[in-house]
This record gives structure tokens, sequence and C-alpha cells, in this order.
């Protein structure tokens, strides 16, 4: 497995990095619920369409809980709750939802678990699942 790369240079005059170069992801593409879902079918004894059904119903459930207020906590997947955006205003006596409230936002956060202190520097990090076996290659030009 690797995640594909190109360098791009920043061209904001205002950074303090204008005229650097960066590593740039480059995706190889979308995968759709239907090749989860075939991939799922291969992987293990359930149809497709019993994923399908599930993965439906999963997201109808996770969409209910969030919608109430709750984090949800779906283990190694890691968190998703829902946020409200609002603008900013002078007196809190003059804030009105109808107004004020600007949009909703669904924030994720990856499992992950703290580094133990001992581990030395790395006790400042996360270790997320998601990246194990990770490897960053350079895409050809």
């Amino acid at each position: 497995m690797a995640i594909f790369y190109t360098l791009l240079q920043n061209k904001i005059k205002s950074s303090k990095h204008y005229g650097k170069y960066y590593a740039h992801t480059v995706k190889q593409g979308k995968v759709s619920m239907q090749q989860i879902e075939q991939t799922i079918q291969q992987n293990c004894s359930a149809k497709a369409s019993d994923v399908r059904l599930v993965l439906r119903e999963l997201f109808e459930t996770v969409k209910q809980y969030m919608q109430e207020g709750y984090v949800v906590d779906l283990q190694e997947m890691g968190k998703f709750h829902l946020s409200v955006q609002s603008t900013p205003v002078e007196d809190p006596e003059t804030f009105r939802t109808e107004t004020h409230i600007t949009g909703y936002k669904c924030n994720y956060t990856p499992y992950g678990e703290r580094y133990k202190a001992h581990e030395g520097e790395s006790a400042r990090h996360i270790h997320r699942e998601w990246t194990d076996g990770c490897e960053a290659k350079r895409q050809k030009e």
C-alpha cells in the first residue's frame, strides 16, 4: 500500500513558506459503496445486499444520534459528532438561533491512543491505526 504524492510550490506571497515545496497527496480515484459492498462480500460470508442493508441502517442510526447531540463512537473507525457554526454577537442577549446559527458541521476524529510516557518524544503523539502500514511514494511525473 502506498499513498502517492507530488511536490507543489507554495505560491502564497504572504506565507512564511512562500516559494518552498511541499508534498501534496495524489488521489487515486473514488471508491463507491458498491465496491465496498463487493469487497466485504469477498472477505466474509455476508452477501453484498446484507452489507448494504447494515451500512444504510448504520448511517441512519449514526445520523439520528448525532442530531440528538451525541458523540458516536465507532471504536476502531473513530468518533463522529455534529457542531453548529454561528456568527459572533457582542451581547449574548441578542443572539437568535434563526439569525446567528449559519450552519452545521460533521466532525470526525479517527481512533487513536496516546503513546505511553516512557516512549520518549513519541509520548506527545497519538498512534492512529488508519496509518499503520502506510507508505508514501513520490508519483512519477
